[in-house]
């Protein structure tokens, strides 16, 4: 897996529907940058120096390549729930983007029925409501359940809503932290 293929699988990405991969395109990636770092150990300096490039050209196609996909399968799952036939985008998911957008798909669903009661927020505990949450990728502007546009990138720290929160962690670009309030 060479740099100019990952930049032609990179521009596919941005245009049009989603393309078809391998389900074991991202641990090929791993494994290319993980030879690469074990190349690190016998290479001089001028061939460090082209490998650590390499490694970085990679790992940032990689982020890319990811959040140009998680874009369109967040797009996708908002579609499915409005009606649409996603059929087409369905077929060149990997397996692990499938599982993604059924559960996304479920978490929408919930979401929209909860509105449609019109059941209002219990507001007892603001902890119970929202989630802290360390952002690991960058993150497209989306606009939050509680009407708010959020732009993230990588390292920032954030109190969102449990809903928004729980997809991101979900979709594998943020993690929760846990507060100990007993200390």
């Amino acid at each position: 897996m060479d740099i100019d293929e990952l930049l032609l699988i990179l521009e596919r990405c941005k245009t049009g529907k989603l393309q078809n991969i391998d389900d074991d395109f991202y641990a090929k990636l791993k494994s290319r940058i993980e030879e690469l770092e074990e190349n690190k150990k016998n290479a001089g300096e001028a061939e460090l120096i082209r490998i650590e490039d390499e490694i970085r050209t990679l790992k940032r196609i990689q982020r890319k390549i990811f959040e140009a996909r998680t874009s369109k399968i967040i797009s996708a799952a908002w579609a499915e729930v409005c009606g649409a036939n996603v059929a087409e985008s369905l077929e060149n998911m990997m397996e692990k983007e499938k599982e993604f957008f059924r559960r996304l798909v479920n978490l929408i669903r919930e979401f929209k029925e909860w509105v449609s009661k019109g059941e209002r927020v219990k507001t007892k505990d603001a902890e119970q409501e929202y989630m802290l949450i360390r952002i690991i990728n960058d993150i497209m502007e989306f606009q939050g359940i509680d009407g708010k546009t959020y732009k993230l990138r990588r390292g920032d720290v954030i109190t969102l809503p449990i809903l928004n929160a729980k997809a991101l962690i979900k979709g594998g670009v943020a993690e929760e932290i846990k507060v100990d309030l007993n200390r």
